[in-house]
Formats: structure tokens, C-alpha cells, sequence
């Protein structure tokens, strides 16, 4: 595997506190807790700005499916500052979402059997009485693209949540799967959606990876866009076959014609081979 990383620090979720037991907007104090807190809510003006990100995807072209997952968070902390969250209170604060949902962040992985799944209790854990209690929630768009859909087609999606999103919190996963000529491609948003994302930058992204994907001897491709927006600091992950001189060359040459030019390369291949 040829892959290109650089570490990158990154809020993912955005903490949004409240004094009633509800998640809402951003800002507000933190309230103490008691045996009776309220399950969290997500504030209905930012529901309703998620739902409207949602339904714009949705009707872009070029788009096969689209779907969103929202969980909400809530912390404990004590006078010391120790975390007194009840195991598996998120769980169960989150087990409403139904099987049409995606999987819970956090859940069993295809791709990572051994990551264990959130115990979901039977009843809700009771909160400390007297602990210092945080709300929070984060947003994972999936969002699968026509095999045939154009780089100005998958660009327009990160670009239409960010005028329409404005947290830290939200993710988006895009695919565009594989089809005549070209291998599946996945590329993730993480945190980016506080910020206006230049038409360039997103189809310099969606054409680096529709080129990659087209190139002959690549097998895969997963990239990571950072909260920065900063591609160099994100990640490029590009399966090769054969793992030979010629066809590392070959692939090298097309990445450096690309927006993740820039990026630090790591790994090696199947045989042993330094990239």
C-alpha cells in the first residue's frame, strides 16, 4: 500500500452546553447534574440546517444515495475534574436511530471486526448527582456518488454543506465506486465544515482522485481532507498492483500531478518494497 499521511489535530465535535439537559446551539453554561436530567435534544434550528444540508445532497446531480447520522454526547465531570460519565449512557441515549440508520460511530466496523461495539444498557445509567454536565453532537454524512459521476459533480457536495453548516462536528464520506476504467475512490471531509471550501480546492480533490483512480495499476484509493483544509496535512492511501519499480513510478508521477502532491509518503508495499 502506497500511502501518504501528516498528522493533523482536529476538534471532530463541536461541544455545545446547556442548562436544561438539551444539546442546542452553540454557547451556554454547563448545569449541574441530577438523577432526573433530561435525555439530550438536538437544538431544532441546528436539526433543521443538517436536514437541509441532507436534502440538498440528495437532490445534487450526480448522486445515488445520501444519508446522515447524528449522535448526541453527554460528559460528566467532577469538582476535580475527573470524567463520571456512566458507561454506556451515549448508547443509550443514541439507540433510537434504527437499522436504516448508518452504524454508530464507534460501532462494529466491516472493515475492522475487532472494533468492539457501544454497549447499549437495558435502562439508562443515572447520571452523579452534582456533576458538571456537557452536551454535544456530531454529524456523519454518507454520501455515495454515481459510478459515472463527474469530479464537478462529487466536488459540489463538500462545497453545498459548507454554505449550509457551520460546526465543527460534521463529517462526510464520499464515494464514487468503481465503474468502467476507474477503481473505487473514498474520500473523507473530517471536521472541515466551520469554513467556506473553495470550488478549487474541492474539484482539485475530486480530479486528483477521479485521475488516480483511472491510473492502471491502482487498485484502490482512500484520501482524508483535515479540519484544516490544509490537503498536505491530510492522508492519501493508494493500493498498487503489480508492486513493481515501473508501476510505483508510474503512480508517483500521477500523484505529483495532483493536489496531494504536497502530501509526506510513508508505508510500502505487499512485497516489502519502500515507496
Amino acid at each position: 500500500m502506497l500511502q501518504r499521511t501528516a498528522a493533523v489535530t482536529a476538534a471532530l465535535v463541536i461541544t455545545l452546553v446547556s442548562v436544561t439537559g438539551c444539546a442546542a446551539g452553540p454557547g451556554g453554561t454547563a448545569s449541574s447534574a441530577t438523577a432526573a436530567a433530561a435525555v439530550p435534544q438536538l437544538d431544532p434550528q441546528v436539526a433543521s440546517t443538517l436536514d437541509d444540508a441532507l436534502r440538498t445532497v440528495r437532490a445534487s446531480p450526480g448522486v445515488a444515495s445520501a444519508t446522515n447520522r447524528i449522535e448526541l454526547h453527554q460528559r460528566y465531570t467532577a469538582a476535580d475534574g475527573t470524567d463520571v460519565t456512566p458507561p454506556g449512557l451515549d448508547a443509550w441515549d443514541n439507540r433510537d436511530a434504527g437499522p436504516a440508520a448508518p452504524p454508530p460511530m464507534g460501532g462494529v466496523s466491516p472493515d475492522d471486526p475487532t472494533l468492539p461495539p457501544v454497549p447499549t444498557p437495558s435502562a439508562r445509567p443515572t447520571p452523579p448527582i452534582g456533576a458538571t454536565e456537557t452536551h454535544s453532537f456530531s454529524s456523519a454524512f454518507e454520501v455515495t456518488m454515481d459510478p459515472d459521476a463527474t469530479p464537478s459533480e462529487a466536488s459540489a457536495v463538500p462545497v453545498a454543506m459548507a454554505e449550509r453548516i457551520a460546526w465543527t462536528g460534521v463529517t462526510l464520506t464520499l464515494q464514487v465506486p468503481a465503474g468502467p476504467g476507474h477503481v473505487l475512490t473514498t474520500v473523507t471531509y473530517s471536521g472541515t465544515f466551520d469554513q467556506q471550501i473553495p470550488d478549487e480546492t474541492a474539484l482539485g480533490v475530486a480530479s486528483g482522485s477521479a485521475t488516480l483512480a483511472a491510473t492502471p495499476g491502482v487498485t484502490g484509493l482512500e484520501a482524508t481532507i483535515p479540519q484544516t483544509m490544509r490537503i498536505d496535512y491530510g492522508s492519501l492511501t493508494i493500493g498498487v498492483s503489480p508492486a513493481d519499480d515501473a508501476t510505483l513510478a508510474r503512480v508517483h508521477g500521477v500523484v505529483d500531478g495532483t493536489v496531494f502532491a504536497g502530501t509526506t509518503l510513508h508505508g510500502s508495499f505487499g512485497n516489502g518494497a519502500k515507496p
